[in-house]
């Protein structure tokens, strides 16, 4: 991904990120307090409704107050009691100019009902303001009212009337309805003369007005046993809260419940308001709206920035970076980058071009100092492979010395004197002098003796010659390496282990050499290079002999296996029961320099490591720890049963 893109992405995450945590809080704590903010508005509404309905009461009580102490009313009472013609016409009259169906009307009532203080009904009528009917209901449905009738006004033995007025809400077989009763007094301070009772209907078209004068919806239903089941349980919550009771039905509506008491101050009507929620709505909406507000800012902000970073750095690093790759192509690094800033950008321009100068200069000084160490490296690896080899050189023609300086050619010699000083009378000699019967058996002997010598050293010569030849292979190895020349030969496995053995028993002393296994597939004879074979045998079975002396065993074995891979390599496993190597030396066997030695130096198993690489083979260790021996694995590619 490009720095461009890489950038485009995080400040696009970054904004993403913010709008959604911003989102979040506002729903984890801004829409919270819209419906806190809704339920107290909900709660509002529903108590202007039950204000509302209390003002219904409120109003009928006050037009019974007036109309109780009201001369006329009063008059109509004295004159209802009496049974002349004057009386009777003066009620006539009465009725006609004021409690008839246009008085209702004007008063807006239902229900007048006048009455002595004896309990008689002196005039009552209930009556429907639309279609002017009279309507009954049973507990007004007498011409006599009872003392304890709970419409009447009581009065005491002493003649006065009760302090509180009786208003409220009384349920009747016509609907709820608004009732106020307030005593009849015709002269200040005089005792009642009666009870005035007015009523109003709460009809579906005084709900409609309370409807339209609250600005809410909302329904009245009668606690008389015909509620539903859920408005039952929803009048449970409201008679046992002390505030009206809220429930949000979906993101649009609410439902806010209260109740209103009667007369006696029991629940009698369940007031349900349908509400909407508007400032939940409104609230919703004002957060989608800082959504957007802030993906809109932030993807404005995100242009811009892309289109400054892109000018100021962006492209300068893009200028910059095919610079780098086109000096790391090139190996040029002469080119400039040409940034003719003033800012950090710039000031990076000429310090890569100044570190490019440096480091040109630098380079040529590495490589040679790179050739000096690589062929230090090189003769330092031939030195000791050599010195490996010199020591079987050595013992092979100190062999050959003491063969020579053991010699039987004094003997010879001394019987050529004998043989010279008897002259013409040798035959003679031989044949009767008692030294001359020992001449031949003499001869036999010192022939056989110089046979065996001769063998000995020829033997010794031979191995001094194979020691010699592998030194100056060793030798060459610079000019092979210098020149990546290769000899590859078809070769007989077992004899190049052999010779690798033999080299390595006569360096250390036949006495304390230990036992060689083998194991060795026959494969015939295979292609492959012999002198960096025997030097990594060599090198192996060293390491082998010496582990074992450490561990002072003195029954020290040293295993060589040798098999056919499927892949048609071959796979040489050469392993000691030795002192064994720590876990944590494991990775760092044929590192340069590496050793466990007190008198190494390192250079053995990393030259083995380079000369396996070299034959495009790998060799690895294992050990399973100290004591317990190692086995070195040597893999290389060659052509299988190569022709003899």
């Amino acid at each position: 991904m490009s720095l461009r893109s890489k950038i485009a992405l995080i400040l696009s995450l970054v904004v993403f990120g913010y709008a959604v945590c911003d989102h979040a809080l506002q729903r984890a704590i801004v829409l919270p307090r819209f419906a806190e903010l809704e339920r107290r508005t909900a709660e509002t509404d529903v108590l202007r409704v039950r204000r509302a309905l209390e003002a219904e009461v409120e109003t009928l009580d006050a037009r019974c107050s007036e109309w109780a102490t009201w001369s006329e009313a009063c008059a109509f009472l004295e004159h209802s009691r009496a049974s002349d013609t004057d009386s009777r016409e003066h009620c006539a009259s009465f009725e006609r100019g004021h409690l008839g169906l246009e008085g209702f009307r004007q008063s807006n009532i239902n229900l007048l009902y006048v009455v002595d203080a004896d309990g008689s009904v002196r005039w009552g009528r209930i009556r429907d303001l639309e279609s002017g009917d009279e309507l009954r209901w049973r507990e007004l449905a007498f011409d006599r009212l009872q003392p304890n009738h709970p419409l009447l006004v009581r009065v005491s033995a002493d003649g006065s009337a009760r302090a509180e007025p009786i208003r409220g809400l009384a349920l009747s077989e016509l609907g709820p309805m608004f009732i106020s009763s307030r005593p009849i007094g015709c002269a200040p301070g005089a005792p009642p003369q009666g009870t005035l009772i007015l009523g109003r209907i709460l009809s579906p078209a005084l709900v409609a007005t309370l409807r339209k004068r609250t600005e809410v919806e909302f329904d009245v239903s009668a606690i008389d046993g015909s509620l539903s089941d859920e408005q039952r349980a929803r009048l449970d919550r409201v008679t046992s809260s002390t505030k009206p009771v809220i429930e949000f039905l979906d993101g649009e509506r609410a439902l806010g419940s209260t109740s209103f008491d009667d007369l006696r101050a029991r629940p009698a009507l369940l007031v349900s308001a349908k509400l909407r929620r508007d400032v939940s709505s409104g609230g919703h909406d004002a957060a989608r709206y800082s959504l957007l507000s802030t993906l809109a800012a932030g993807m404005l902000l995100l242009v811009v920035l892309l289109a400054i970073l892109r000018r100021a750095v962006v492209d300068p690093l893009v200028r910059l970076t095919q610079h780098v790759v086109e000096i790391g192509r090139t190996d040029d690094y002469s080119r400039k980058t040409a940034l003719e800033r003033s800012d950090e950008l710039g000031l990076l321009s000429r310090e890569f071009d100044s570190m490019m100068g440096k480091l040109e200069s630098s380079r040529a000084q590495l490589v040679d100092a790179a050739r000096a160490a690589g062929m230090s490296e090189i003769a330092t690896g031939i030195l000791h492979n050599v010195g490996n080899v010199l020591n079987s050189v050595n013992v092979s023609a100190d062999l050959a010395t003491q063969r020579l300086r053991a010699t039987k050619l004094v003997k010879l010699e001394k019987l050529n004197e004998l043989v010279q000083a008897q002259g013409e009378k040798l035959g003679e000699f031989i044949a009767a002098h008692p030294k001359g019967k020992h001449v031949s058996p003499f001869l036999a002997e010192v022939t056989r003796d110089l046979r065996a010598e001769h063998d000995d050293v020829e033997g010794e010569l031979r191995s001094l010659n194979e020691g010699i030849e592998h030194i100056k292979r060793l030798v060459d190895a610079q000019q092979e390496l210098a020149g990546h020349s290769e000899v590859r030969e078809p070769i007989e496995l077992g004899a190049q282990i052999e010779l690798a053995w033999g080299i390595v028993t006569r360096s250390n002393g036949n006495s304390s050499v230990p036992q060689l296994e083998r194991d060795i597939e026959d494969l015939g004879r295979v292609r492959a290079d012999r002198h960096k074979l025997v030097q990594i045998l060599v090198n192996l079975f060293k390491n082998a002999c010496e582990a074992i002396q450490s561990a002072g065993r003195g029954d020290g074995v040293v295993r060589v296996r040798v098999r056919g891979t499927p892949a048609g390599a071959v796979r040489i496993e050469v392993h000691d029961n030795g002192c064994g190597i720590a876990p944590e030396n494991l990775s760092r066997m044929f590192q340069h320099g590496f050793t466990t030695k007190p008198d190494g130096h390192g250079f053995g198993l990393h030259s083995c490591a380079n000369s396996a690489t070299e034959m495009d083979g790998t060799i690895s260790v294992h050990s399973d720890g100290a004591g317990r021996g190692a086995t070195f694995v040597l893999e290389f590619e060659t052509a299988m049963r190569a022709a003899a």
